[in-house]
């Protein structure tokens, strides 16, 4: 599928936020533009309009008794609405900002501000819905109102979860577990990258210390601690991927070792080479393109461990344990590891900025909290969506047509 094939179903309206003038309420103009639709309408921009206003008002409490549609040389639509309860009617007129301008014949000042934000709106993609409010003299005159407009667009970015909560569901994800690994390893990672910087630095130990002794060795003491820290750290991670009870933290969830996840791993290579976060497959864990990176990752943190303790064991080499690490020294040179172990650590650091950066595109696409799962736990999931490593959540009129069905 081409970058610009999107199906005309992924297109959808898109409300700004309502403008209204003369004190009016924000509330009060989106009910008015939504009692403007014709009655029965399909129109997507009255369903949007209409869809809005009943979570601010029941509008039951309306009735349509006229409406005159949308003429082209006039281009404005008027609505004649009667409340159901006292019975008093009222017009609503939606159009061309002009067009309700030249109905309600504002003052100079509502026209030139009105017009001059309506030509801004355009600017951003937005059209502007002007909507204006007429009162029935008693001998059939009309008096009307200008009550502001509202920016509509269509387009193919997909709505938020606070625009549409009800096409969302929580899926948790990570436990609070993993996320405190996961934060301590960014934590101890940091430290280790900044300790180990600055005592590779002759700069900054013979240059700022002014002839403070103890300065290397409190280096060197914060990094071993950290080392160990994230020795045990791993530890941890790595019985989880088989103690853990949430199968999005399972080995198989990490690894790319499934036929399904192979097949998948060059479509999702395309869509992040070419930004498109929206197109399948879809995954609520980690997708083949993560894995293999996570994975290549951790192998990559292994070396850090291994390369790091082996230049630790130097200070106790009769150690059993360090004594097979010493090995590594006396086989590659312990200037070698140690160049080793720095490139690590470049690795880790180039790592970072991209997996924030993955992570943030790919949140701000698909709108779906992707990012802030490892702080919240779970992930807010589109109903519809069809996810490779997920539960089968059929729509609700289906779910009703397969109970029927049984």
């Amino acid at each position: 599928m081409s970058l610009y094939q999107v199906p005309e179903s992924e297109i959808r309206i898109e409300l700004g936020d309502p403008v209204p003038f003369g004190r009016r309420k924000r509330r009060d103009l989106l009910i008015a533009a939504a009692l403007g639709a014709p009655f029965g309408t399909g129109d997507p921009v009255d369903l949007a309009l209409l869809s809005a206003a009943s979570k601010k008002e029941d509008l039951r409490h309306y009735e349509q008794t006229g409406f005159t549609p949308l003429e082209p040389r006039l281009a404005r639509s008027v609505a004649r609405v009667r409340r159901v309860d006292s019975g008093e009617e009222v017009l609503y007129a939606r159009g061309e900002v002009d067009s309700i301008l030249y109905l309600c014949h504002p003052d100079e000042a509502t026209r030139y501000r009105a017009e001059l934000q309506a030509e801004m709106q355009m600017t951003h993609g937005f059209r502007a819905l002007g909507v204006g409010r007429g009162r029935i003299a008693p001998d059939g005159g009309e008096s009307w109102e200008f009550l502001g407009y509202i920016p509509v667009r269509a387009t193919r970015e997909k709505s938020r979860r606070s625009d549409e909560p009800g096409d969302f569901y929580y899926v948790p994800v990570w436990d609070w577990q993993l996320r405190v690994l996961h934060w301590l390893a960014v934590l101890l990672i940091v430290v280790l990258s900044l300790t180990g910087l600055l005592m590779g630095s002759s700069r900054f130990i013979y240059g700022v210390t002014g002839g403070y002794s103890n300065y290397l060795s409190w280096l060197r003491l914060t990094h071993f601690v950290a080392g160990w820290l994230l020795l045990c750290a791993a530890i941890l991670r790595i019985a989880g991927l088989f103690l853990a009870s949430n199968r999005f933290q399972r080995w198989y969830a990490l690894f790319p070792v499934r036929v399904r996840d192979l097949k998948n791993l060059l479509q999702v290579a395309q869509n992040y080479l070419f930004c498109r976060f929206d197109r399948p497959p879809h995954y609520i864990g980690h997708n083949p393109l993560q894995q293999v990176a996570y994975t290549a990752i951790f192998a990559v943190g292994l070396l850090a461990l291994i390369t790091g303790f082996a230049l630790y064991a130097l200070y106790d080499p009769e150690n059993w344990f360090f004594g097979y690490l010493v090995r590594l020294d006396e086989v590659i040179g312990v200037q070698y590891l140690r160049l080793a172990h720095q490139l690590i650590m470049w690795i880790f650091l180039a790592f970072i900025p991209i997996h924030v950066y993955l992570s943030v595109r790919a949140d701000t696409v698909e709108r779906e909290g992707a990012l802030s799962s490892i702080v919240s736990g779970g992930r807010w999931c589109r109903k519809g969506t069809r996810f490779e490593d997920g539960e089968e959540r059929p729509e609700p009129g289906e779910a009703a047509r397969e109970a029927r069905r049984g």
